[in-house]
């Protein structure tokens, strides 16, 4: 009798297991989500926060204090993380000035990238549920 789960194993390796593969998968997209709402919520706390103490601040600025409170980065990891945002969403397909949102979704890409280091790329769409939590014209 053939073992019709020797296709399934030579595609996964040997000794994993196919419920372990998916398993890992739901958990990594649910982890990925949970970071998502949380450093969203945080970002636009924090943003609230620093509108209200700091109002003369606006744009890049604004962004700057949030980013330092939240990541506690000096100056030139801060400005890293700003500049970084800004190629990856006001640049491409058009170029336009950065947004909070652009911000908040860069961050929360990296963390997602660096929780699982030998995972490449991202399962859950992170825009959608980053939209949810921070108003578009921030």
């Amino acid at each position: 009798m053939a073992d019709n789960a020797g296709g399934a194993a030579s595609i996964l390796g040997s000794g994993t297991r196919w419920f372990e593969v998916l398993g890992s998968g739901i958990v990594r997209t649910w982890r990925e989500r949970s970071t998502a709402r949380q450093v969203s919520r945080e970002s636009l706390r924090i943003y609230r926060e620093v509108e209200v103490s700091a109002p003369e601040l606006s744009g890049w600025p604004r962004y700057h204090a949030v980013v330092a409170r939240q990541t506690g980065l000096d100056d030139s990891g801060v400005r890293e993380i700003l500049e970084r945002a800004e190629g990856s969403f006001a640049s491409w397909p058009i170029e336009r000035p950065l947004k909070f949102r652009d911000v908040v979704q860069y961050m929360v890409a990296t963390r997602c990238l660096n929780a699982h280091a030998s995972a490449v790329g991202i399962r859950s769409r992170l825009t959608t549920i980053i939209a949810e939590e921070i108003p578009g014209e921030l």
